[in-house]
């Protein structure tokens, strides 16, 4: 592991990657930074004192590395609101208004026809079912069926 801890900045780079504006606890007021490789390294200061030789990290670098550890976390998102998973089942019926045009969907007077203008009926009936009356959380949303088109 590589580790760079500059308390100045708030700075902890690990394996390259740096949060800085971190905060932690402990860290005496004469350090300038902290340079680790693998399994030791020196600690430099800022008041003339000569680079001190590590084999372990002392607990400040320890909770600066902790918090680097928070700032790397991901946050989970937030499920949907209902008024999201409204807003997404108004767009999936805009995305197949199309189907119920009867140009569309009536042999007698389109060439080709969408043979399977049932199975989007049954589709936008679920979606609707949300559009209507909205839930909060993550949905499972019913598959769209895909276009049949049949000539004569």
């Amino acid at each position: 592991m590589q580790l760079t801890i500059i308390p100045q900045d708030g700075a902890v780079y690990e394996n390259g990657l740096c949060y800085d504006n971190l905060i932690w606890n402990g860290t005496p007021l004469n350090v300038h930074a902290l340079q680790w490789q693998n399994d030791s390294g020196w600690i430099e200061f800022n008041d003339g004192t000569p680079n001190e030789t590590i084999t372990k990290l002392p607990q400040w670098a320890l909770n600066a590395e902790s918090a680097w550890e928070v700032a790397n976390t991901p946050v989970a998102p937030l499920p949907p609101t209902a008024e999201e998973n409204k807003q997404t089942a108004i767009l999936l019926l805009q995305e197949t208004d199309w189907t119920e045009l009867p140009s569309v969907s009536n042999p007698e007077i389109s060439n080709p026809y969408l043979s399977n203008v049932n199975e989007f009926s049954q589709y936008r009936n679920e979606v609707r079912k949300v559009a209507i009356n909205p839930i909060a959380g993550d949905l499972i949303w019913p598959k769209m069926p895909n276009e049949n088109w049949i000539s004569f």
